[in-house]
């Protein structure tokens, strides 16, 4: 990390803690929405409102990256294994926690559960996930997404379908450029549905 990147703030991949907290909970809900979304790196020892590098004595680093990973490892679910570096910026150590995104979601807080513990990450603010995005998280999860999932009791009839074919040849005519293009446009029927 460099001081460019630290005054440029958090963001949706990048989130500041001025101390390790006494309750991880209070950075446990970064470390899932990360892990939720597309990774993230915690960097403890950095004011979060004024991005001052603060920084931690030598001799209590090593304590305390062993509590952030226990923290991770105690309080997540599925387990996340972060990658927790230290790095020297403007000649004071700080903990880089660095987690990355997650194969196995929709991760949570254990002891949230999955109902209120799931958060995901939006700009540079972690927020907890509604019903509809856990639901997607959930697909994302199982390796399928909400317009590959089956409709149970859904009826479609054939006017449905003809007129949907219809409706995506006349959106393809709209969006050609040339008469070439629009001469090139075939019919869309059931067997391409």
């Amino acid at each position: 990390m460099t001081i460019e990147e630290i005054l440029a703030g958090e963001s949706k991949n990048v989130e500041f803690k001025e101390n390790l907290p006494e309750k991880s909970i209070k950075y446990m809900k970064s470390v899932v929405a990360f892990a939720n979304g597309t990774g993230g790196k915690i960097i403890f020892g950095i004011a979060d409102q004024t991005r001052e590098v603060v920084g931690f004595d030598k001799e209590d680093v090593f304590k305390k990256m062993d509590a952030i990973a226990n923290a991770v490892s105690d309080s997540c679910e599925p387990a996340i294994i972060p990658d927790i570096s230290l790095q020297t910026i403007d000649g004071k150590t700080v903990i880089v926690a660095e987690i990355p995104e997650g194969r196995q979601r929709p991760y949570y807080i254990k002891a949230l559960g999955r109902e209120g513990g799931v958060y995901v990450r939006v700009a540079g603010t972690t927020r907890l996930a509604d019903e509809y995005m856990v639901r997607e998280l959930m697909f994302e999860g199982s390796n399928r997404y909400f317009d590959q999932a089956l409709c149970s009791g859904l009826t479609i009839t054939d006017e449905e379908i003809d007129a949907l074919c219809k409706s995506m040849k006349e959106q393809a005519v709209k969006n050609a450029h040339t008469e070439g293009q629009k001469a090139s446009i075939k019919d869309v029927g059931r067997q391409q549905l």
